[in-house]
This record gives C-alpha cells, structure tokens and sequence, in this order.
C-alpha cells in the first residue's frame, strides 16, 4: 500500500520561498534573538516536524536563517543571539566555561580558608572578586559551592562565632572535605542541584539550559 504525501507547498513569488519556507521564517523572525527551536517552530506553526526540518535547511541554504553555535536554535540571519541564548555569562559560543567556573570557585573556597573567622560575609567576597565579577555573579559561584557541598550559606546572628557580623548578614562558611574539620559529605539526594539552583525556571528538556545539557546535574548522577 502506497502512502500518501502531503503536496509540495507552492513557490512563494516574494523571494523564491514557499508558504511553509515564509511562514517558518516570519514565526523565527518574531522570535528576534532568542530563536526557536525546530520543536517550537512545529508548534506555533502547524507544520510537521519532517516538514520544518526541510523547510529550515532551505533557509539556511538561502542564508536566511543561521543556527546558533552551541545550541539548536534558529535564528534570522539579522539578529545576533541574545544573552540568554548563549547561556549567560558562564557560557562561550555556547558552551559552558567549566575551566572558568572552577577556577573561580577555587579562589572562593580559598577566601574562606584564608579568613581568621570561619565565616566571611557575602559582601567581603565581592569586594575581592569585584574586578573579575559582578555580585551578582559572585553570588553564583558561591551558590554552585553550595551545591557542590563545599560550603554552606548561614545568616549572622548574636552567637560567638558571628558577632563581628551584622544580624541577618549573608554569610559563607566551609564545610565538608575542604573546611579542614573533616566532616563527612551529605549524601548525593541531599545534593541534588536542580533543588536550589538559580536557573531552575529556564531548565526545560529542550532548552538552552537542560537537564541532559548540565554539568553539574551530570555530576550529581555520576557521584
């Protein structure tokens, strides 16, 4: 039994694309810098996924459309990918900065090491990253340490050990293998990331930031 094809779409006379080609192209281009995936595409559009996966390659030959570098979101050739596209400021072409990520949380667990408390205020290590990161960034790198059960966030409070600080001051202290004080590590279902991770809201199976794409997820399941 012979099955049956759905018609080619005809030649469109504005630019030689046709109605699928057209109607692909206007939804990528409402999508501005943030692009779409071919999954999304198919979704706001109607059109089969064989049928957009067709379509698309035609634009990209007709240097309409470009695929962003690192991830596989499509794009009008007259935008440049946005910030949030690239995966923010971890990110290179796409791809995350692990070398750089670690690197910085090296320098933060050794602030803390070299501190006379064994607590030290957020506010202190962004003064001593402030040319290399903002606060807010910062605030990330110290927050993947909590993940990874090297330090743990406290607040300040009347006790001995925060007196110097002030009442509800964000603070850092270690923990673990690196505090020096030999305490055990949680266990791996205590330190699932995805629980206080500050990109949970972005993380969906097919997007930029996914659970089949981050490290520190992976690094969960392999522990």
């Amino acid at each position: 039994m012979s099955t049956r094809r759905r018609p080619a779409a005809p030649r469109s006379s504005s630019g030689g694309i046709n109605e699928d080609e057209k109607k692909i192209l206007g939804f990528i281009r409402s999508k501005q810098g943030m692009g779409a995936t071919i999954y999304e595409i198919a979704a706001a559009t109607s059109i089969q996924q064989t049928l957009v996966k067709k379509a698309t390659t035609s634009l990209k030959k007709s240097k309409l459309i470009k695929e962003n570098k690192g991830t596989k979101h499509l794009l009008a050739v007259e935008f440049e990918p946005c910030k949030e596209l690239q995966g923010g400021d971890w990110y290179v072409d796409g791809a995350l900065d692990v070398a750089k990520i670690e690197g910085l949380k090296e320098i933060c667990v050794e602030i803390l090491q070299r501190a006379k408390q064994k607590v030290v205020p957020l506010d202190v290590i962004c003064l001593c990253l402030e040319k290399e990161l903002s606060r807010e960034q910062t605030k990330e790198i110290l927050d993947n340490l909590v993940l990874d059960n090297v330090i743990m966030e406290v607040k300040s409070n009347v006790s001995s050990e925060h007196s110097a600080m002030r009442i509800g001051e964000v603070c850092y202290k270690l923990i673990g293998k690196k505090s020096g004080g030999g305490e055990a590590r949680d266990g791996a279902f205590a330190s699932m990331p995805c629980g206080g991770c500050p990109h949970i809201g972005l993380c969906t199976p097919d997007g930029v930031i996914s659970p089949t794409t981050c490290v520190y997820y992976q690094k969960w399941l392999d522990f």
